[in-house]
């Protein structure tokens, strides 16, 4: 019998979180990071990035496979960057932190960019624009992982799925485009092996090179890269910018036991991060620019809407919407996620976490 998904409130579910960082001997400021990007991911309904991700980094941080407390260290850098290293910490502190680190440069100098080597994954990428959209800057962040992908026209996992991240201030919810150069993720992969579902062609790849729709036979193989040769292009640069730019961990390099069916620990990747944040008022005046937002926004909005469609929306409007529905009404976490979630509380000696079916 499948278990029964449940729902939680967001401040029970933070709250759970920085109980299970504490048990695996995580600091307290970076237990609230680490609770931000998870339950954020859940309430934007991104899923495949949120709480079921716990179990994973909670075994790594306890068993000291990812650096609990890690120190950012000071590599190299000038006026407006800096490469850190990350001290195989989680990518979810690290990401944070080094957005924090490119605004304080940005304050100085108009622009700051981080790179960090020798972190781990970083979960959803919009969590690490905040800093910069907060502090009314725009923000750009990218990382490296596991090679999941093949290169356009390859049939061998070369590339890591590329992901990127713009965060655009305006006068009410930033702007945000969170997306990976590969068609789909594999936790949105998993997702659809786990409720019975067919994924739609031009995902993925089997492990013999051949086109699938079965996700129990992509999980086995590879990601395609998002709009064929252009998405390759992407995930390509992204690497460089990632990986190559920080001295971290190539894709093709990092181990992929974490990747694998059954997998519950995070392994250490030591990957990259690039975190850029921009001072729009070494542009412009703030209230221009964000008259210009507006301006485009509108332009953006009045467009008709295509057959089948009830309104044109900005980037990041529909998570944005989803999260407004979920502090009202509560995160709903599947079945498996809760049982995985209660495994893990049972574990580490922590309360389970509240919730209602």
């Amino acid at each position: 019998m499948s278990p029964t998904a449940a729902t939680v409130t967001a401040d029970d579910l933070a709250a759970f979180v920085r109980a299970i960082c504490a048990a695996a001997d995580v600091p307290t400021d970076d237990s609230y990071l680490i609770a931000a990007a998870l339950v954020e991911a859940d309430l934007r309904g991104v899923s495949s990035h949120g709480c079921a991700r716990l179990p994973a980094y909670a075994r790594a941080l306890a068993a000291r496979i990812i650096n609990p407390k890690p120190e950012l260290s000071r590599v190299r850098g000038g006026t407006a960057v800096e490469l850190l290293d990350g001290d195989n910490g989680l990518g979810l502190v690290l990401g944070q932190r080094s957005m924090m680190r490119a605004v304080e440069l940005a304050q100085g100098a108009g622009i700051g960019a981080v790179s960090v080597r020798n972190s781990n994954h970083t979960g959803m990428l919009a969590i690490h624009l905040t800093p910069a959209t907060t502090a009314h800057m725009i923000g750009f962040f990218t990382s490296n992982a596991p090679a999941v992908m093949t290169p356009y026209g390859g049939r061998d996992p070369k590339l890591g799925n590329g992901p990127f991240a713009y965060g655009i201030p305006t006068r009410g919810e930033p702007i945000v485009v969170d997306m990976a150069s590969s068609a789909t993720n594999r936790g949105r992969i998993r997702l659809y092996a786990n409720t019975g579902r067919r994924l739609p062609s031009g995902w993925a790849l089997d492990d013999e090179g051949g086109a699938t729709i079965d996700p129990a036979a992509a999980l086995r193989g590879l990601l395609l890269p998002m709009a064929g040769h252009k998405g390759y292009g992407l995930a390509v640069v992204n690497e460089i910018l990632a990986g190559v730019l920080a001295g971290a961990t190539l894709a093709a390099d990092m181990p992929r036991e974490f990747l694998r069916e059954g997998s519950r620990v995070l392994d250490s990747w030591r990957s990259g991060h690039l975190a850029i944040a921009i001072d729009l008022t070494a542009f412009a005046e703030r209230e221009t620019f964000l008259d210009q937002i507006d301006t485009f926004a509108a332009q953006l909005r009045s467009a008709r809407p295509a057959l089948g469609n009830d309104t044109v929306l900005l980037p990041g409007e529909p998570e944005s919407a989803r999260r407004a529905a979920q502090l009202e009404s509560g995160i709903e976490l599947g079945g498996a996620v809760i049982e995985g979630l209660d495994e893990l509380a049972s574990e580490l000696g922590v309360e389970p976490l509240p919730h209602r079916r």
